[in-house]
């Protein structure tokens, strides 16, 4: 009986043999470019375009890490008197703190802890018109260097916010 249950059941693959075979020869074959009725692309897909960074705020470009360097060099330096540095500080720089400002400077240059040298590590908007850079600062006389964060406002020209250059004015009084 297996004999005869063996030798039906080959004669029934080779039936189901040859009419698979009979089909396949029928049907066009699969391109190999398609997975599941979908086309594979023959080349790969363009890479991503890279994220563009934050719109500058309106009005001025922001400043170069070189242009904030500049600026915070020429309201350091002693050989300037505040009234030529009011365009460098938002809304300018008041008498009283000029003449303080002024004082400092010229102390400062006396004692030999001038020129102070600023290392503008960035410059990024925070928001319409207004920006952030962080400065490392170093002197002659300064034990290590000290970095910190620098608003910068929109004028129609960059220039540093109030609030920071009296920052900057402690942190380089304090050596």
């Amino acid at each position: 009986m297996t004999g005869r249950l063996l030798l039906t059941g080959a004669a029934a693959l080779a039936v189901i043999g040859v009419a698979s075979a009979g089909l396949a020869s029928a049907e066009p074959a699969a391109p190999q470019d398609v997975v599941a009725g979908v086309p594979i692309p023959l080349e790969p897909a363009p890479p991503a375009p890279a994220p563009e960074p934050p719109p500058a705020p309106s009005g001025a470009p922001l400043p170069s890490t070189g242009e904030v360097s500049g600026l915070l060099t020429r309201l350091s330096d002693a050989g300037i008197g505040y009234k030529e540095k009011g365009d460098l500080v938002e809304n300018g720089i008041t008498a009283e703190e000029g003449h303080g400002l002024d004082h400092e400077l010229r102390k400062a240059y006396r004692d030999g802890e001038l020129p102070y040298n600023f290392d503008v590590l960035n410059v990024v908007p925070t928001g319409a018109g207004q920006a952030l850079s962080n400065v490392t600062i170093t002197g002659p006389k300064m034990p290590a260097p000290k970095t910190v964060p620098l608003k910068l406002v929109d004028q129609g020209s960059w220039v540093l916010s109030h609030d920071s250059a009296t920052e900057l004015m402690q942190v380089l009084a304090q050596g």
